[in-house]
């Protein structure tokens, strides 16, 4: 599992540290929590919100309580959990130190507890914010795999037109060859065994001036230039974000703000749990005239 990467997956231990010493006498004061914050998700990369709630909680090393939390929804945030950590100068029933170790519990809507989420799971500085996504999910042969998504995967497989008898199921190739594996379709929702069925772009064209004249903050001074028109199909309880190259060569990405259909300022489309295959339209502008790439990031 990695910090701010929304494909990883995996359970891995956490790493303990000792506590900084405190002077004789000195009575230990509280300071601004430290936080942690990502998106919760299960084993297909689906994030956790108000239909689908996942309830944290961390304890130090002593299996003591210091805070606890549940999962939300907001459309304009890939984010669904902050998690604040009480945090004092010195050693204190309920709070925590620079450098302790920290168990990070997840309880799913089934009421199943997942622990040991998190990779390293330690306080840092005070005030200091970290951003962590939560995969709920099992990897008991250490593949990166989710072991309940490669037995579906799989199955899939043996059902599909892809299967030849003495072959091994391989959740890295691509089977249908759309250009995605099976892996990652499993992961961002799409069928890897259907070449119609995957993330893809399927609209991108400048809009039409004299069909209503949107224009965007960052168009060039002295005129109005109409964006260009992005459209793909959403799934629910994914966060999407575009990505932009300007250098194709080197394969540059850089993540891009852009507005919604209602002018809105954004720079992740999330879904809700409950939301079907949804069309979506964003509009951008490309930072340079000369060459720029676009593509779409399921997170």
């Amino acid at each position: 599992m990695n910090a701010g990467n929304g494909i990883a997956l995996g359970i891995a231990a956490l790493a303990l540290a000792s506590a900084p010493c405190v002077l004789r006498g000195e009575t230990p004061a509280a300071v601004t929590p430290y936080t942690f914050i990502g998106r919760v998700m299960d084993a297909r990369h689906r994030g956790f919100d108000t239909n689908r709630i996942a309830r944290l909680s961390a304890r130090d090393s002593s299996g003591r309580l210091l805070a606890e939390s549940k999962t939300f929804f907001a459309s304009g945030s890939r984010n669904n959990y902050v998690l604040d950590i009480p945090m004092a100068t010195g050693a204190a029933k309920g709070f925590a130190v620079q450098s302790d170790g920290l168990e990070i519990t997840a309880v799913d809507e089934s009421g199943k507890t997942w622990s040991g989420v998190v990779v390293d799971a330690s306080a840092g500085a005070p005030a200091g914010v970290r951003e962590v996504d939560i995969v709920l999910g099992e990897d008991l042969d250490g593949d990166g795999i989710d072991d309940a998504l490669y037995r579906q995967l799989k199955a899939q497989w043996e059902a599909s037109e892809y299967w030849r008898r003495g072959e091994t199921f391989d959740p890295e190739r691509d089977y249908d060859g759309d250009g995605v594996s099976t892996i990652r379709e499993g992961l961002v929702g799409t069928d890897p065994f259907n070449p119609d069925d995957s993330l893809r772009i399927t609209a991108f064209a400048k809009r039409d001036a004299s069909g209503g004249g949107r224009t965007r903050a960052g168009a060039p001074e002295g005129g109005a230039e109409e964006p260009y028109a992005l459209s793909f199909n959403a799934l629910g309880g994914r966060a999407y974000t575009v990505e932009e190259s300007t250098d194709p060569d080197a394969q540059v990405w850089t993540r891009r703000d852009f507005e919604m259909e209602s002018g809105e300022s954004a720079n992740v489309v999330a879904m809700p749990s409950d939301a079907r295959r949804t069309p979506c339209t964003i509009y951008l502008l490309p930072s340079s005239p000369a060459r720029a790439l676009f593509r779409i990031r399921a997170e």
